[in-house]
């Protein structure tokens, strides 16, 4: 509600009938006749009755002034000037009248347009005022000490506050505790002469509901140029905020899911060349600082980019595409892409592709290894295969030789000959059902020497490490027996003992200990630990926490990554625990060791392993 000012101008009779107007002018007339009998007012007679005639000007229009000037000009000949009561007058008294006449003419002229002026200005108070009340922004005065002077329909609306029941309060009641001293810096601010635009905050309704407010306010001055008030405009814009948070938390949604699937969307300007993320994968992280397409394909793997460059001439064609390609990385790392992408116009009529990129790195060396450890698994079979088609003429061949050395009429030397043949076909024996012990197993855990386990290991190795002239030093313990499944064991040791020898230089050493011992975790648990120690280059510290996942490989092109996750697998079926540490400084004589804890209980292999194990 805002309030009204009254004045002279409010007291309008212009629009009056003619007898109202001319009536309230004999009236103004009969007054300033009236005023001028008392005794001081006799010796300036034209006094009263210049007031008359400005009050009938402003108030009953200017005909009814020129009506108040005739009747005060007869009533000053005819009561004041010499002779009085009488019409007739002299020279003086006609001048007299004459100035009266005249001045009286311009007080009309003046106190007319006045009112007219005093009019306008109350219509456009008016005016002013109908445009704040049916404002939809919330409108409302306050004094410099933040009394509420004013409050119209909108900030009813907003705060909930009747006009009646806020104005005289203080502003600080619309504020929520922790801004209250918010209110005294506007104020402040405002005696300053300041002029606060568009200022976000919160405010609080009369039911203390919170709604985010924009304020502007505005100092009011007096005709003087004082400050005397302030002028609020209050715009709700809570709803908008709500939809910003909702877009915030979308946006934050929609990368996150982007961000877990490792897929980005991209928007290619294809004029300007730009390329603009709206997601980053992180394997693609700062390979393109400047977002131009040409360094892009700058970073696209050589035998990739005629494939790439046809995908984008179909892109043109078609209006759509969709490639897998390679990206080479500062390190020399492959990033394997799935991009997909769509032709379309901007406002401007511009070319843009708006495309979707996945990182399938993962999935395609998943796919790799999953080849590879097929192509072991057939070469495993067949090997195994071979082995058994040889294993029966071997048998033939060596009894035929047992039987041959047994006639006394060779001379020393052939049946020294044959003792040697003897040697090797035995050796033949030996490496056949040591093929077939890495493809078939036992259908129930047995009780087992892990020394001799290892020593079985090592001799498949043996050429190896010849080659590679590395000194192998054994620890072996006796009785180092527990119930286990021997050809998955053997697996274990052979990807250790195998990791080793990749890892040692030459002339390198590999220490193995074999020996009974307790469960680090549980000292309770009692069985047999085995060690396998190598002066390698060292694993580091990055690699370590990730050496047993699967596909996880430090071996790069010649590893499959999955060693040591099913080494583990076999460890942890047994019950028991395998662990490594390791470090790459060049002072440790052992830089990287691997220990297997077996327990030695009957019931510590999981059940249900099955009966045929396949090589990995």
């Amino acid at each position: 509600m805002l309030p009204s000012r009254t004045s002279l101008s409010q007291l309008d009779l212009g629009r009056s009938r003619w007898y109202v107007r001319y009536g309230a002018a004999a009236a103004f007339t009969g007054l300033a006749l009236l005023l001028n009998n008392v005794r001081p007012a006799q010796s300036l007679p034209f006094l009263f009755f210049f007031a008359a005639v400005a009050l009938s000007a402003r108030i009953c229009g200017f005909g009814a002034a020129l009506f108040t000037t005739l009747l005060s000009a007869a009533a000053s000949d005819f009561f004041f000037l010499k002779p009085r009561f009488t019409f007739a007058h002299g020279h003086t008294s006609l001048l007299q009248l004459m100035l009266f006449g005249l001045v009286a003419l311009l007080i009309s002229s003046i106190a007319k347009q006045k009112s007219e002026i005093e009019k306008r200005e109350e219509e456009r108070r008016a005016q002013f005022a109908a445009a704040v009340e049916s404002s939809e922004d919330a409108f409302f005065n306050k004094s410099l000490d933040g009394t509420i002077l004013t409050w119209n329909r909108a900030a009813e609306r907003l705060y909930g506050y009747r006009p009646d029941e806020i104005i005289g309060k203080n502003v600080a009641m619309l504020a929520p505790p922790e801004r209250v001293t918010e209110i005294a810096g506007i104020l402040e601010r405002l005696r300053r002469g300041e002029r606060i635009a568009h200022f976000e905050t919160e405010r609080v309704t009369k039911n203390d509901r919170r709604v985010h407010v924009s304020l502007s306010i505005s100092p009011v001055f007096d005709e003087e140029g004082n400050i005397v008030e302030a002028a609020t405009i209050a715009r709700d814009f809570t709803e908008r905020k709500r939809a910003e948070e909702a877009l915030r938390l979308s946006e934050e949604r929609f990368r996150a899911a982007h961000a877990m699937a490792n897929v980005s969307a991209f928007d290619w300007n294809i004029e300007k060349g730009d390329v603009t993320w709206f997601t980053e994968l992180p394997a693609l992280r700062e390979l393109a600082p400047d977002g131009k397409f040409e360094t892009w394909m700058k970073l696209v793997h050589p035998d990739d980019k005629p494939k790439l460059e046809a995908a984008i001439d179909r892109l043109f064609k078609e209006g759509s595409v969709e490639i897998e390609s390679r990206v080479v990385r500062p390190d020399g790392q492959f990033i394997w892409l799935s991009t997909w992408g769509k032709l379309y116009r901007d406002e401007d009529g511009k070319s843009h592709c708006l495309g979707v990129a996945m990182d399938i790195t993962q999935r395609r060396r998943s796919e790799e290894v999953l080849r590879r450890a097929e192509k072991l698994a057939t070469a495993g079979q067949l090997g195994a295969t071979i082995a058994h088609e040889l294993n029966n003429p071997l048998e033939a061949v060596t009894n035929l030789i047992f039987l041959i050395r047994k006639n006394r009429s060779f001379d020393e030397k052939t049946r020294k000959q044959l003792e040697y043949v003897d040697q090797e076909l035995a050796r033949m024996a030996h490496m056949t059902r040591r093929t077939l012990g890495f493809y078939r197993d036992t259908s129930s855990p047995v009780h087992v020497d892990l020394a001799n386990l290892m020593e079985d290991v090592l001799a498949l190795y043996a050429r190896k490490l010849e080659t590679k002239r590395i000194v192998v030093e054994k620890e072996y313990q006796t009785h180092a027996e527990v119930a286990a499944f021997p050809g998955e064991i053997r697996k274990v040791f052979s990807n250790l003992i195998a990791n080793a020898i990749d890892a040692v230089s030459s002339g390198g050493h590999i220490t193995v200990r074999v020996r009974n011992a307790r469960d680090w975790g549980n000292p309770g648990h009692s069985g047999v630990r085995t060690t396998v120690a190598d002066s390698g280059y060292g694993i580091n510290s990055a690699d370590v926490s990730s050496i047993f996942d699967p596909f996880y490989t430090t071996k790069k092109d010649t590893g499959t990554g999955l060693g040591l996750w099913l080494s583990k697998d076999i460890v942890l079926k047994h019950g028991g625990s395998i662990s490594v540490r390791s470090s790459t400084q060049q002072r440790r004589n052992c830089r990287t060791v691997f220990s297997v804890f077996i327990p030695a209980q009957d019931t510590a292999v999981s059940e249900g392993v099955p009966q045929a194990r396949r090589m990995a």
